[in-house]
């Protein structure tokens, strides 16, 4: 799909790549099919004062799906927001373990794992409590030499089924 740009949304392949590298190289997520996601970028403002919005994802509802079908022969089990007023800061290794993140949510029985607070906690300790900070510094997941195992030492938890 090339990149299209609908109202305050872009459909990019853009993360695309990042999505099928880490599929690659993490055996946790050996069940995700990365054709069957759409990567949106949502130029309209998300979360609050209060609480920062990274990303979100969901599964594509069944009209949409039945919709894209019919107009680029695609079909799309979920959909993968980023927020670009919160990602517009981040470096390559950031999007790289947002992109991570996001792709564990996504269950071997094809549910969506709703955003956790243990799920979180363990990013933090892997990647440090400021990891998406602009200033911060963040590991590369793909980096022949990180492993999210060997990271998160002690704290590493597999991803959790949806309930």
């Amino acid at each position: 799909m090339e990149e299209l740009e609908v109202g305050h949304v872009i459909c990019s392949d853009r993360i695309k790549p990042i999505a099928e590298a880490l599929v690659r190289k993490y055996d946790e997520l050996s069940h995700v099919d990365v054709g069957r996601i759409l990567f949106v970028l949502n130029r309209k403002s998300r979360g609050s004062k209060k609480r920062v919005v990274l990303a979100r994802t969901s599964r594509m509802p069944a009209k949409w799906r039945e919709v894209l079908y019919q107009l680029g022969a695609v079909e799309y089990d979920f959909l993968m927001e980023f927020y670009e007023k919160t990602t517009a800061v981040l470096d390559e290794n950031q999007m790289i373990a947002l992109v991570y993140r996001e792709l564990r949510r996504i269950g071997r029985n094809g549910d969506v794992a709703p955003p956790d607070v243990n799920e979180w906690y363990n990013v933090l300790m892997g990647l440090g409590r400021r990891w998406f900070y602009p200033d911060a510094t963040c590991p590369n997941l793909l980096s022949d030499d990180i492993d999210w195992r060997r990271l998160m030492g002690p704290h590493y938890e597999p991803p959790l089924p949806p309930e």
